[in-house]
């Protein structure tokens, strides 16, 4: 199978909301879908669209599986669901020509695939679900920093460390709320960057003489930056929220020692706005179809 038609038949098989959201927008494109291990579906998936016989997955010429596709390399990530099934047995019900898709695809699992002569493209290294997905992960962030303080985000001073992608979108998004936004990062570029659109920057050097007066604190960095050391400058009224995949860059375990309040904010699409993250996957592998065909 190399191109898309009506008679496409996609498998949307474990994963959270945005899977379940997925499989909708699938079905509603006309396209066949089956839904596995997401029996415990929200109201936006039908009933109809869930199967629960694995042997149908043999039938499906497009397989889109979870972000992240598994859980320690082993089992299916399949957090709607009670049961419990190893990736290689999902793998195994997949015919040898399906196009399998997942979203931050382990050598793991990457290595399950290879020995049953399956690959697995992963959609998360996509430019365009990097970019779109920055959306709901800074609206969630910006909505984190609301619910927990007492405190408006107009003319708070905000620390944003590292600017990719997210980084860009959140501190526009909170540079429009009126806050004082510094950018930290490493390349000049970046830090440039920043400038131009009139947000404050400074090198991660310079972090221990921005870090005492920041009220709410960003990390975007997935490696820690925020030791001992800096945890000590950071004032104790300061929310500190990380959107870095692990292993994040706040050392937690410090920083509850010296009593900062900390959110490791996971997987904030899947949690904030499923059906929006649901639909740019959807969008994301259909361009990776066609890039095929």
């Amino acid at each position: 199978m190399n191109s898309l038609s009506p008679n496409t038949c996609f498998g949307v098989v474990g994963g959270d909301l945005r899977q379940a959201a997925l499989a909708k927008k699938l079905s509603e494109q006309g396209f066949c879908v089956k839904a596995f291990f997401l029996e415990h579906f929200p109201q936006f998936l039908s009933p109809e669209l869930c199967c629960d016989d694995l042997t149908k997955l043999s039938d499906c010429d497009v397989v889109i599986l979870p972000l992240p596709v598994s859980i320690n390399e082993a089992f299916l990530n399949a957090p709607l669901s009670d049961q419990s099934v190893s990736l290689s047995v999902v793998l195994s019900f997949c015919k040898k020509d399906a196009l399998i898709f997942g979203g931050k695809v382990s050598s793991g699992d990457l290595q399950k695939a290879e020995q049953l002569g399956l690959s697995i493209s992963d959609y998360l290294k996509r430019e365009e679900m990097a970019v779109l997905n920055a959306v709901p992960t800074a609206e969630g962030a910006v909505a984190l920093a609301l619910s927990e303080r007492a405190s408006t985000l107009w003319e708070s001073n905000c620390l944003i460390t590292g600017f990719g992608r997210c980084a860009k979108t959140l501190a526009l998004l909170l540079k429009g709320f009126g806050a004082h936004v510094t950018i930290a990062a490493r390349k000049e570029g970046d830090l440039a960057f920043a400038r131009t659109l009139g947000l404050s920057s400074c090198h991660l050097s310079e972090l221990p003489v921005v870090l005492p007066k920041q009220e709410i604190l960003f990390n975007t960095i997935p490696h820690i930056i925020f030791d001992r050391d800096l945890l000590s400058m950071v004032s104790e009224d300061c929310l500190m929220i990380d959107l870095a995949s692990r292993p994040g860059g706040i050392d937690f375990e410090t920083a509850s020692e010296l009593g900062r309040k900390t959110i490791w904010a996971l997987s904030l699409p899947g949690k904030v706005a499923p059906i929006t993250a649901g639909n740019i996957i959807c969008q994301t592998v259909i361009n990776m179809i066609r890039s095929i065909a």
